[in-house]
């Protein structure tokens, strides 16, 4: 968190069917005038990595917030969350309730990577009315993943490695999360350009943060996310996404399928696609200056009458 009082982030959570959903924003969020931009993180990750790299000029002026995905800490999910409760309706539910009691009346774009792109186009659906746009970035339409998260997966739903599975991903959470220089090489290995991942200072920032964060994890219930999101599919509903959704991704993900990405630019009606080259799934921390110059640079043209 900010230590600049007039700059001051704040962390609130958020009561809703049994769960607590944390959030980050600006103290002086309610006086920032204009579309709120929503950010959503990817899975294992903590509402607090979005800040660290953020522009400052954006990250002190435009009004914004950081929403956790669900059981996802410092947020809590309700005792007995189970794989079979990781469904669209949970993000509709949950984002939903801050739409309603934290940014009731206001616009929002909503950037989610990864599993927040996926919660992103879910609630797009959802509240049409409001959501005025979404960011896409490495983001998916069903949880059919790729790659370590893939394996991760199905270790989670013991269809590899039986059941130790879930054993080995707790083990592996423990040890990455105390040793900053593997946790960071780990979380590496879901980009393309390592050593832009590794060498980025406002990445190491957020990966400190999610050290921390993840150090109070619940892992019985991240390992039930884990093994529920890969039955998540909308694909029949995305046709009905008539806002702009800008997709953003990487040309070497090793997590999200080329052809999916491919499938999202194709099916949602007003989309456009942004692929970078020799990039993989951490988009905005591999090429992070160039990452905001092009979000900005599209919500400028869709909002050309709207000033940041």
């Amino acid at each position: 968190m900010s230590n600049n009082s007039q700059n001051a982030i704040i962390r609130s959570s958020l009561h809703v069917d049994g769960h607590e959903l944390a959030f980050e924003h600006p103290q002086d969020l309610k006086s920032r005038q204009g579309t709120v931009w929503v950010f959503i993180h990817g899975i294992a990750v903590t509402p607090a990595f979005w800040e660290p790299l953020m522009p400052l000029s954006f990250s002190r002026s435009a009004p914004w917030i950081s929403l956790a995905l669900p059981i996802h800490a410092p947020s809590k999910g309700p005792e007995g969350f189970s794989s079979s409760d990781v469904t669209p309706e949970l993000f509709n539910n949950l984002y939903g309730a801050v739409l309603d009691k934290v940014l009731k009346g206001r616009d929002v774009v909503i950037v989610g990577h990864s599993t927040g792109g996926f919660a992103a186009l879910c609630l797009a659906m959802e509240r049409p009315e409001q959501v005025r746009a979404v960011i896409s970035v490495g983001g998916f339409a069903d949880g059919q993943w790729n790659g370590l998260e893939g394996d991760m997966q199905l270790m989670a739903r013991r269809e590899k490695l039986g059941a130790f599975g879930p054993t080995a991903l707790r083990i592996t959470s423990w040890i990455t999360t105390r040793w900053p220089w593997l946790h960071a090489r780990t979380a590496s290995m879901f980009a393309y350009d390592r050593k832009a991942f590794l060498n980025d200072e406002p990445s190491k920032t957020a990966l400190a943060f999610m050290r921390r964060d993840a150090r109070k994890q619940d892992h019985d219930q991240l390992i039930a996310f884990f093994a529920g999101i890969r039955d998540v599919d909308i694909w029949q509903q995305i046709p009905q996404i008539k806002q702009p959704v800008l997709i953003v991704a990487g040309e070497h993900d090793p997590v999200i399928p080329h052809e999916q990405t491919m499938r999202l630019d194709k099916d949602i009606p007003n989309a456009r696609l942004l692929l970078y080259p020799d990039i993989g799934h951490m988009i905005m921390n591999e090429r992070r200056e160039l990452f905001w110059q092009d979000i900005l640079a599209w919500y400028k043209e869709i909002f050309a009458k709207e000033a940041l």
